[in-house]
């Protein structure tokens, strides 16, 4: 008689499994159950092996998966990748592709499970986006030079023919005047540099150049290869106003023509390959599958007029022709005149014909001078129509829930990050002028997928509990026109605010540095500072909190309606809002650890008996910056005084002359008693600055420029 028990037992996964064969009373019983408790046996090994393999051994519990890890990482990677690529733009909520990136938090979110039919059986909530102005009608934009002098040939500059007007402008415009070219319109006494002296600009119409004279000299006053302030558009425009000046042609600067078109070879470059992928896919679609067919040729027809359009602004960018935002949109606020910007080809030509020297020649001679040379073009009058009407974009909250349960589940914890970045640059955009993707792999690729990444483990993590709350999670579209998506959102909830009970906030999680990271809204909820404190427990954070649940994202909007706030932040970084805000400077093992401990927290809001309390905070906050500049000292407390204890080889504080033993008594004009004060000040500083600084040296007092540098990594 044969009898076989194998019990297979997998902790964590699976009951006990058990398999009895017994009784056996034949031959033929016996013979079928040698080979069955054969089969069983070897049925036992290879389950034992799979769980060695995966870590649970002696049923022990399995340690923490090390693949699951990396597997999360490599998600964080693939969505921040993803989301901060060339072929996104930027998703500015001006461009067609903030659609992409919708499309993809909707495919991710339910590829996590999350619930995603909550507004009206779809995932999205639109609203509208009030971008400032569009162009007007074509007969209302236009530029005519003419000229007494039979010699000047009349020009009509049209719309999207060498004239587009642009948003930092008025809005109307219908006036003529005489003409002058005033270089690079700048006025600075301090640099003997002004190109308004000498010339009557009061009542004219102005030719003025971008940037500032000599930009690639390093030996240039005005710092050459670095642009001061005499190079912004805004300071151009209000010194133009200070004149009398009527309005402002604006020409483009070879450089940046170069640039732009180069960028936009690019764009056309990309929609023609990802055509071909498009194409690709649609190939080896079976014939039955419809809808997705019908979904690639929806997109395939979207890069052909992609590709078609991008041509069409091909012509106006070669001429030096801005965008209607390429140089910023005015503020309701803000004084302005009229300005257009005008093609380098009809500048020059009416330059050429008054004066005698084509464009480049003027420009040369600014450089090689450093002297303006500004000019009256002598019986030349220029007509002015200029129209600007108020836009509007639509874009779209993203909505994916995870449904609580037990007597929980009625209340709602938001889980949030804005997708939405500065596109091209121009609005929003702290590189002036410049025209070129702003990727925003930071602000806030990292914060959309660490919100992604946070729903994968809440999934995975409630799905044990009894009683929780439902996490809502969001992709909030328009942060950065004002918080226009969450403010939204509050406004026209999708779940009552009156049961949402708290929500975590994710914006510029990925560049963690000094292991610095920064909670606001830790006063918000009499729990919360405790909360943050237990959670970090296990990750040893340098924690900054602020009490305050006020501060510019997201989160601020639902802390005004009531909500307790936690956002995390790893600090502002000289990258921000600028086209260097790339995929490759993301720090992905503190975005990790930053997305584990935001997942703990979440998961304590969920599942915690009490609800948090509102509190009232302060509503002034500085938002932090991280540490950028570098001098290059070890710095001790010593007595109420900050000693330089040591000094790196060739650092920038070793050139301006300062040694070990100096007592740090000023930074600028801000005295500083310790080494933290040292760090909170070097905070405001950036790279390429000049840095003033005391010290004490035997007795007497000594003062010292630093010339500060980029911060090293690591």
């Amino acid at each position: 008689m044969w009898s076989c028990v194998c019990e297979i037992t997998r902790p964590g996964r699976f009951p006990p499994f058990v398999i009895v064969i017994q009784k056996v009373d034949s031959l033929f019983n016996t013979r079928f159950a040698f080979w069955a408790c054969l089969l069983v046996l070897v049925l036992c090994v290879d389950l034992a092996a799979q769980d060695i393999n995966s870590g649970a051994v002696d049923g022990a519990p399995a340690k923490p998966d090390e693949q699951v890890t990396d597997a999360m990482e490599a998600q964080l990677r693939a969505d921040i990748k993803f989301l901060s690529s060339e072929e996104l733009r930027g998703r500015s909520v001006t461009d067609d592709t903030i659609e992409v990136a919708a499309s993809y938090l909707v495919d991710r979110m339910r590829e996590i499970g999350l619930k995603t039919d909550l507004v009206n059986g779809k995932p999205r909530q639109p609203f509208s986006v009030k971008l400032g102005s569009s162009v007007g009608a074509a007969e209302n934009n236009q530029l005519i030079l003419s000229g007494q002098d039979t010699a000047f040939e009349e020009m009509v500059v049209k719309l999207d023919k060498g004239l587009m007007p642009l948003a930092l402008g008025s809005s109307k415009a219908d006036l003529s005047g005489p003409l002058v070219f005033a270089g690079y319109g700048i006025t600075a006494p301090n640099l003997e540099y002004d190109d308004y002296e000498g010339v009557q600009a009061d009542g004219a119409l102005v030719i003025i150049l971008r940037k500032e004279p000599q930009a690639s000299d390093p030996k240039s006053k005005f710092s050459g290869t670095q642009n001061t302030r005499h190079a912004f558009f805004a300071t151009k425009v209000q010194n133009a106003i200070n004149q009398g000046v009527k309005a402002i042609l604006l020409v483009n600067d070879p450089d940046s023509v170069g640039e732009a078109v180069k960028n936009v070879k690019q764009r056309i470059e990309q929609e023609k390959s990802r055509q071909v992928k498009l194409a690709e896919q649609l190939e080896k679609l079976p014939d039955d599958a419809r809808n997705n067919r019908k979904s690639l040729n929806e997109k395939i027809a979207n890069t052909k007029q992609m590709v078609k359009s991008l041509r069409a602004d091909l012509l106006g960018v070669q001429q030096g022709v801005l965008g209607i935002t390429d140089a910023g949109v005015r503020r309701e606020s803000q004084a302005s005149i009229p300005i257009v910007s005008v093609s380098r080809d009809v500048i020059s030509k009416a330059l050429e014909s008054s004066t005698g020297k084509k464009l480049a020649e003027m420009e040369a001679a600014i450089d090689e001078t450093g002297s303006p040379q500004s000019v009256l073009l002598e019986g030349v009058t220029a007509a002015l129509k200029s129209e600007l009407r108020p836009s509007v974009a639509k874009t779209d909250n993203v909505l994916g829930l995870l449904p609580g349960k037990g007597q929980l589940a009625d209340q709602t914890v938001v889980v949030g990050a804005h997708y939405d970045h500065v596109g091209m640059g121009g609005y929003g955009s702290l590189a002036p002028g410049t025209v070129a993707i702003h990727n925003g792999a930071d602000d806030n690729a990292s914060g959309t997928s660490a919100m992604l990444s946070i729903a994968e483990r809440m999934v995975a993590r409630l799905a044990e509990s009894e009683s929780h709350r439902q996490v809502l999670f969001m992709g909030f579209s328009a942060e950065e026109r004002g918080l226009l998506g969450s403010q939204h959102y509050v406004k026209n909830p999708v779940i009552p605010l009156e049961s949402t009970v708290a929500m975590v906030n994710l914006d510029m999680v990925g560049r963690l540095r000094d292991n610095e990271l920064t909670i606001y809204g830790t006063g918000s909820a009499p729990t919360f500072d405790d909360l943050v404190e237990r959670a970090n427990e296990g990750y040893e954070f340098n924690l900054f909190k602020v009490p305050s649940g006020y501060g510019p994202s997201d989160h601020q909007s639902f802390y005004t309606a009531g909500v307790p706030v936690l956002f995390f932040f790893t600090g502002l970084h000289d990258n921000y809002h600028r086209p260097t805000d790339d995929f490759d400077k993301i720090e992905f093992g503190g975005l990790t650890r930053i997305t584990d401990i935001v997942s703990d927290v979440t998961y304590e809001l969920a599942t915690l008996e009490q609800r948090p309390t509102y509190a009232e905070t302060e509503k002034q906050v500085r938002v932090r910056r991280q540490i950028t500049a570098y001098m290059g000292v070890s710095l001790a407390n010593s007595e109420g005084s900050v000693v330089i204890s040591g000094l790196v080889e060739g650092a920038p504080a070793e050139r301006a002359g300062l040694k070990a033993g100096d007592l740090l008594k000023k930074l600028g004009e801000n005295p500083v008693k310790n080494s933290q004060q040292v760090l909170e000040l070097m905070r405001s500083r950036s790279p390429g600055q000049k840095m003033p600084v005391t010290v004490v040296r035997d007795g007497g007092s000594i003062s010292l420029t630093i010339d500060l540098v980029a911060r090293p990594d690591g």
